[in-house]
């Protein structure tokens, strides 16, 4: 064989491979949840994403149309995503969310003749300054501000139901009942989105103080719901902490047993909020250790939850100085300084300046 043969050889395998080659580069990805019920190699579509709407993406791959429903995405892998995307998404991995939000923005001025990309990098950003918000207070207008904008344009994206469900909870936060009944209004013309929208409007009864009413509307979704389905966790987590507010920490905490024992590891929000409602209501009932491990469960496993994260901070603090702990205590209270310095848990846990 002459040198020219393997050399003629690998040229028209070059040749061969280009296409596929330069699909791969090109298309874009749909990346499945796990466990999907639909079925792609590596559990991704790859294709052009040809249109979005609040329950599915459509994706064309030659003469070939995929339908995927939006509850079976975990994102969608734009081609043609400007490079500070990539740098955002390594940001946010890494726990700067600041930094992300500020690349996340630029990203969708660089992309604004791409329409699909500047939705994803907009509400991006506007999730990253909502999740900052729920640790600093400071934030709650702009973070508002922000949604409000993005589900006023963009009401037929795959966000607008992520956006609303994220504005309705900072508008919560605030305390504007009012205009989170509006917001709530807005999610429920969403069909796929009528469980989301009762348990924030049950959440709105007790956000009053009219715990007893909140319960009966929780009640009424749990029996709705399908056995281990999140709406069923979300309404049993929800009627735990009314009961606690209403001091019945018995029926709570094995309630907020029940539902830890059944919400899935990964779902840190649901796992949080179970936690620190249980190291409350253990506290409450005057069992301090039992309720500084419930709490030590949200700072070591579910940290990544910046709105029970400085929560379950405080109450270790204070928690450490009951036991007569004033070595730990100052030690979680300097963590509490340095991770959350404007949260409102500060003041509760002696952080105050």
């Amino acid at each position: 064989m002459s040198h020219g043969q393997p050399l003629s050889f690998l040229a028209s395998c070059v040749v061969f491979l280009l296409p596929a080659l330069a699909l791969a580069q090109t298309a874009d990805q749909v990346v499945l949840i796990p466990g999907s019920a639909l079925k792609a190699p590596g559990g991704r579509f790859r294709g052009q994403v040809t249109t979005e709407s609040p329950t599915e993406v459509k994706l064309t791959l030659g003469a070939n149309v995929q339908t995927v429903p939006v509850d079976q995405i975990v994102t969608i892998i734009y081609a043609g995503m400007p490079a500070k995307m990539t740098q955002a998404e390594s940001r946010e991995n890494a726990g700067a969310l600041g930094e992300a939000a500020e690349l996340y923005k630029q990203s969708a001025v660089e992309a604004a003749a791409k329409p699909l990309i500047v939705q994803f990098a907009q509400f991006s950003q506007a999730r990253l300054i909502a999740d900052l918000a729920l640790a600093d207070p400071a934030r709650v207008n702009d973070a508002i501000t922000l949604l409000e904008t993005f589900t006023k344009a963009n009401g037929t994206s795959r966000h607008i139901i992520p956006s609303l469900e994220l504005l309705a909870r900072l508008q919560l936060v605030k305390g504007s009942t009012d205009a989170t009944g509006k917001t709530i209004d807005a999610l429920a013309k969403y069909p796929i989105a009528a469980d989301r929208a009762a348990v924030l409007r049950a959440r709105v009864l007790a956000k009053k103080g009219d715990h007893a009413a909140a319960i009966t509307e929780f009640e009424k979704l749990i029996a709705s719901a399908s056995d281990g389905s999140a709406k069923k966790r979300e309404g049993q987590l929800a009627r735990a902490e009314s009961l606690a507010a209403l001091k019945k920490y018995d029926e709570a905490r094995q309630a907020l047993e029940k539902v830890i024992e059944v919400t899935p590891a990964e779902d840190y929000v649901a796992q949080s909020a179970a936690y620190n409602t249980l190291g409350d209501c253990l506290r409450s009932a005057g069992m301090p250790k039992e309720a500084l491990f419930a709490y030590l469960h949200t700072d070591v496993l579910y940290s990544k939850d910046k709105e029970q994260h400085p929560r379950a901070l405080a109450q270790i603090a204070q928690l450490w100085k009951i036991l007569k702990r004033e070595d730990r205590a100052e030690e979680t209270l300097d963590r509490l300084k340095q991770e959350y310095p404007q949260s409102p848990y500060l003041s509760a846990a002696g952080g105050a300046k």
